[in-house]
């Protein structure tokens, strides 16, 4: 027993220093870019003009995603997210999700495609499955080569509703695919941060369907990428 707790408390020490090492390295990144272009602004190096302000607006919002999404994680792992439970319909909660995102989908050339029941009934706190849904239609568009396609399917099984969305290549090693829900995770492969974000919008997800009572898990898709699994009461 003493073994195991040292063991884990071992474990536990290394997880705080590797998350606060990640962390500074993601904050650092944007703030180094801003910090490169501020320089070159006052050293004359660049012209003080419109596609400067974009690229600095650009850099400052990033930044103001990545602490938003930190903050909303640290509210979740102290179990300080608030949640407000009623009945809803699934079903109309993701065409809503959809329509509102459908422009993203559009711009990164994805085709979508849907198989959704007329109602699902849930007791769910209808902003944060519209924030799960975000991240999860953000996943997609991010990660899926232009020209791939996405599918959605929400069908009925015995313990509830199965939601179902999987998008085609690139891919996700095998080894990788218990880790993608863990905060600041990436693979190392095409779905890198090359493709912008931080690695926190699955972990998020995560929390938000433990919150309900529900689970979620990663797997490889049949059209050649990811597929994600979620199973609600």
């Amino acid at each position: 027993d003493f073994d195991a707790m040292a063991t884990a408390l071992q474990q536990n020490r290394e997880a705080r220093q590797r998350w606060t090492a990640e962390i500074s390295h993601e904050l650092r990144t944007p703030i180094a870019v801003m910090r490169a272009e501020l320089d070159a602004l006052q050293d004359g190096i660049r012209p003080f003009d419109a596609q400067a302000l974009r690229s600095l607006s650009g850099e400052a919002e990033r930044l103001s995603r990545l602490v938003e999404d930190l903050y909303q994680l640290s509210l979740a792992d102290a179990g300080a997210l608030h949640y407000r439970f009623e009945d809803c319909d699934l079903a109309e909660l993701v065409r809503e999700s959809l329509a509102a995102h459908s422009a993203s989908f559009e711009r990164a050339g994805l085709q979508l495609s849907l198989a959704l029941p007329d109602t699902a009934p849930v007791r769910a706190d209808q902003s944060r499955v519209r924030q799960l849904l975000a991240n999860l239609w953000a996943n997609s568009c991010r990660y899926t080569d232009r020209g791939g396609q996405v599918r959605l399917a929400l069908v009925a099984v015995a313990s509830g509703w199965q939601l179902t969305l999987e998008d085609s290549a690139p891919g996700v090693p095998p080894e990788a695919l218990g880790r993608l829900f863990d905060p600041l995770f990436r693979v190392e492969s095409s779905r890198n941060r090359a493709h912008g974000g931080a690695g926190l919008g699955l972990a998020i997800a995560r929390r938000i369907v433990e919150a309900h009572a529900a689970r979620i898990r990663a797997e490889a898709s049949p059209l050649g990428g990811l597929r994600i699994v979620i199973d609600w009461p």
